[in-house]
């Protein structure tokens, strides 16, 4: 027979020699005969504070300072977490690709990564996760960075590493294939994605394939020519101290800093790189319709728009107001309409690109096939409106003060005061940008909303994509026999109401094919998958839109009256 461990017997013998003791109940607490039963008093009204007058948010001080191999700084102090956040901005993004390898520099920029002279591409993701960090890099149209996030007590390995990744790889033949086989599988699943189909014929017919801006992605075809020479002398050529940047916040003392910077990324060769300016984008003289055939689609991806403004423009605060009231979120007009009264989306929304040249605007979303028409008539009445009228003060004032309430939440963390002070020198921001932008936002009024509405969008000449089944049948006419015998003078609500009883034996609306009903809105490009041309459309005459409504019928404000009435 074992013996128990002597501790252990003592432990069982104590537990058996002590009893449970018994529960005690709980002291019950008297009650006032007078209170018994009484309702509880409820506490006073007080009115709610009316809210005082937006102030500047302003950044932290930016501390610039330049390396003696020119690399330049700026430097945040940011005590409040033991935390360091460190963006190295290079001036190597897709634009900068060569014509016939696209992608060369998204490759690049995800091949750093895998090997240097000092490290394996394991040993790399060891190093930093084991300190408890990480490091990502992302490549857009204008630049590729590398974000670097670690806690205060590690800034050297995670600054080690950085200056090695960015100055040292080696780019191993293996890991080139590895990363080949990923992108085109990548791109075999990107083909039958909705999303990147509609941003590709949406950037190449915006832009042209010729244009820095027209390309999003690589092909299968510059895949096969890429070489391991090509990306070296691309890193070499690009990714030099006088092409870069450093941002960093955190917890740090600038001057031990300032000499931890020299010891690693101040080794950093020295050099220069030029880089082409941004050619202006091709004027569009009137409306173009591409619609990318995607067989068996249960919906259309809609998106329209066109070239607007460059991110460093001063008419950027104003249009930004007027973008958010037309689509920047659910309280919009898109989204108020398209989705909580007319039911044709999930999210309708207009976007703003940002870049160094110029960018794109567009609205646009998903919706069901057979309602792409009634999702087209909408979008544009919206469009005309926004371009034609004045927004009501009530929805302006709203507008602003989202705007300028929101700006706070985007510099609550370290990370996100990196991203914009690095923003402000990639787009030659000045540097009270953000300081001055409440103030700015609140200044835009119905008219400078307006001009700016007008100037950058134009419905006449913008370009419009779809990607759907080109047969597919598509809703066309009233949406009832109801609103059909309504009066021309017919209000927005009554239309919507009209519709809401189902009538047993109504016959069904009728039906064209998605490509006939988008030759009613202009000329129509049919392309596959590939983005191949298969057949040219004239366009056919306007078709009548399903509801009318007039343009103060279309202000969030109006929208929200309607749909707490429950006449939709």
């Amino acid at each position: 027979m074992r013996r128990l461990p002597f501790a252990l017997a003592l432990v069982l013998a104590a537990c058996r020699s002590t009893p449970t003791p018994a529960p005690v109940a709980p002291t019950p607490t008297p009650v006032a005969a007078a209170d018994a039963g009484a309702p509880e008093a409820a506490p006073p009204r007080v009115a709610v504070p009316t809210p005082g007058p937006a102030r500047d948010v302003h950044l932290p001080p930016v501390r610039a300072t330049t390396l003696a191999n020119g690399l330049a700084v700026q430097l945040v102090e940011y005590h409040t977490l033991p935390v360091l956040h460190l963006r190295l901005v290079v001036g190597a993004g897709s634009a900068t690709d060569p014509a016939n390898l696209p992608g060369l520099a998204s490759f690049t920029g995800d091949m750093i990564r895998e090997g240097t002279t000092t490290r394996s591409s394991a040993q790399i993701a060891e190093a930093i996760e084991f300190v408890g960090g990480s490091i990502s890099v992302s490549t857009s149209a204008d630049v590729t960075v590398l974000s670097v996030s670690v806690l205060r007590d590690h800034a050297e390995t995670a600054l080690n590493l950085l200056a090695d990744v960015v100055g040292r790889p080696t780019f191993p033949q293996v890991e080139i294939n590895k990363l080949k086989r990923r992108e085109n599988d990548r791109l075999q699943q990107s083909r039958n994605d909705p999303g990147w189909l509609t941003r590709r014929a949406f950037y190449q017919g915006l832009y042209g394939e010729g244009h820095p801006y027209g390309r999003i992605d690589t092909t299968t075809q510059a895949l096969a020519r890429l070489t391991r020479a090509d990306l070296v002398a691309y890193h070499r050529a690009r990714y030099v101290s006088g092409n870069m940047f450093l941002t960093v916040v955190g917890d740090v003392q600038p001057a031990a800093f300032d000499a931890l910077l020299g010891r690693t990324l101040g080794t950093l060769r020295r050099g220069t790189a030029t880089a082409a300016p941004i050619a202006a984008a091709p004027a569009a003289a009137a409306r173009q319709i591409v619609l990318v055939d995607r067989p068996e689609s249960a919906q259309s991806v809609i998106r329209i728009g066109n070239v607007s403004l460059r991110r460093a423009d001063p008419d950027w605060v104003p249009f930004t107001v007027a973008n958010q009231l037309l689509g920047g979120g659910v309280s919009s007009r898109l989204f108020m309409d398209l989705r909580e009264l007319r039911s044709l989306s999930y999210g309708v929304y207009a976007r703003m690109g940002e870049n160094v040249g110029e960018s794109q605007w567009f609205a646009g979303g998903q919706v069901r096939t057979a309602v792409t028409g009634d999702a087209l008539h909408a979008l544009f009445r919206h469009l005309e409106c926004l371009t034609t009228e004045p927004a009501p003060e009530p929805e302006l004032a709203m507008t602003r003060s989202y705007l300028t309430d929101s700006f706070a939440l985007s510099i609550e963390t370290p990370g996100n005061v990196a991203d914009l002070i690095s923003g402000m020198r990639i787009f030659g921001l000045p540097a009270d940008y953000y300081d001055t932008l409440r103030a700015r936002v609140t200044a835009v009024d119905a008219a400078a909303s307006l001009a700016t509405a007008r100037r950058y969008i134009r419905p006449d000449r913008s370009l419009v994509v779809v990607v759907g089944t080109a047969s597919a049948p598509v809703e066309v006419g009233p949406r009832c026999a109801a609103s059909a015998a309504l009066p021309a003078d017919a209000t927005f609500a009554q239309q919507l109401q009209a519709c809401q009883a189902r009538v047993e034996g109504a016959a069904p609306r009728e039906t064209q094919p998605l490509q006939e009903v988008l030759r009613t809105f202009g000329p129509v490009r049919v392309v596959d998958l590939d983005g191949h041309l298969v057949r040219e459309l004239t366009a056919t005459a306007p078709s009548a839109p399903p509801i009318r409504a007039r343009c103060e019928e279309l202000s969030t404000p109006a929208l929200q009256a309607v749909a707490h009435s429950g006449q939709h």
